[in-house]
Formats: C-alpha cells, sequence, structure tokens
C-alpha cells in the first residue's frame, strides 16, 4: 500500500463557515503519527503555514528523535520519524513526488455528507490494486474548505456511529480511516 496522510491547518472553516487557520495541537501530531505507523502508512505530513507552529512541529518531534524522549519512549520515536513539517498542501504533494517519482491522488475527509463518495471498502480496494501513491487529507477545525475538497479525485465517505451525533477528534478519525482501509477485512 502507497499511503501517505496530511494533516492541514490552512483553508479551513469555522463554525459558520468562514476561512480559518487552526492551531497545531501537539496531541494530534502525536496521536496521527502513532496510527499512522501502525497502520504502514509511507509518511505523515503534519501542514501550517505559520512558521511558529512548523518549528513548535519540529521541536516536539526532534524531542522524540534526538533528545530525552527517545530514549523514553522509542516506540513513539519510531513513529514520529515518519512525520514530515511542512508549510502547505503543496509541499506535501511535493515531498510525495519526490519520495516516490510520481504525483499522488488525493483523498478528501470529511464528516458531512454529501458530494460523491467512495466507500471505505472501495477505497481499501483501490489501495490494494494500485502501486500509485495516495495522500489522505485530514481538515482540523470545523472541515477544508471547498477549494480543498475541489482539489481531490476521490472523496471518502463519512464515518458513521450508531448515533447521529459526528463530531470526532482528527486524530480519532484519522485512526478510524486508516483502520477502516488498511486493515485486513477478510
Amino acid at each position: 500500500m502507497n499511503l501517505f496522510v496530511v494533516l492541514l491547518h490552512a483553508e479551513m472553516v469555522d463554525k459558520t463557515g468562514a476561512g480559518v487557520t487552526t492551531s497545531l495541537t501537539l496531541i494530534d501530531l502525536h496521536d496521527i503519527a502513532r496510527s499512522a505507523r501502525t497502520y504502514g502508512v509511507v509518511a505523515t505530513y503534519i501542514a501550517h503555514p505559520a512558521p511558529p507552529m512548523r518549528a513548535l512541529g519540529r521541536t516536539i518531534k526532534m524531542h522524540w528523535e534526538e533528545g530525552f524522549g527517545a530514549t523514553y519512549n522509542p516506540n513513539r520515536k519510531e513513529a514520529l520519524e515518519h512525520i514530515h513539517v511542512v508549510s502547505s498542501l503543496d509541499d506535501a504533494i511535493a515531498g510525495i513526488h519526490h519520495h516516490t517519482g510520481k504525483l499522488p491522488r488525493l483523498i478528501a475527509t470529511s464528516a458531512k455528507d454529501g458530494g460523491e463518495r467512495i466507500t471505505f471498502d472501495e477505497g481499501r480496494a483501490l489501495l490494494r490494486a494500485s502501486d500509485e501513491p495516495y495522500l489522505l487529507m485530514l481538515g482540523t477545525g470545523w472541515g477544508m474548505s471547498q477549494h480543498l475538497l475541489d482539489r481531490a479525485s476521490l472523496f471518502l465517505e463519512p464515518i458513521k456511529g450508531p448515533t447521529p451525533y459526528n463530531h470526532l477528534s482528527v486524530r480519532s478519525a484519522c485512526a478510524i480511516m486508516l483502520d477502516r482501509l488498511c486493515a485486513d477485512r477478510e
């Protein structure tokens, strides 16, 4: 499977639908790295346009790779080695192109209904049948702007639980999506 993940913070929307840039959340970085490593994601990109937020992300990454954290928790070091802090979606795409020699197919995600969607089963079949790189786009805040959604060639169905409540943290949603897309289901 040639799957990559990007956590986006720019071109998000708030609860009123206005465009915003969200803050980097350190627990998102940790937990998404751990889920991505568990499910065999090639690399995870944390994209933020603000230099101080990228510096914070790199500091956390370095702490677990080189600092006290590297010896305190080697499992976290292994997960964070696959994290790349970049400024934008385009930088993540360029990184994947550099790594694979191919441009990735973008897979958008949203907790909201609407649009033409693929199911998790269809997504899993695509990932397994192709050696093409795929980039799973994760939004923060109240979701990605329409501009970002429109850039994707695939749009994954929302996660649905047994209740109408549907407001998972991005790190929880990521773990569920990766399990549904990458785990054996036979």
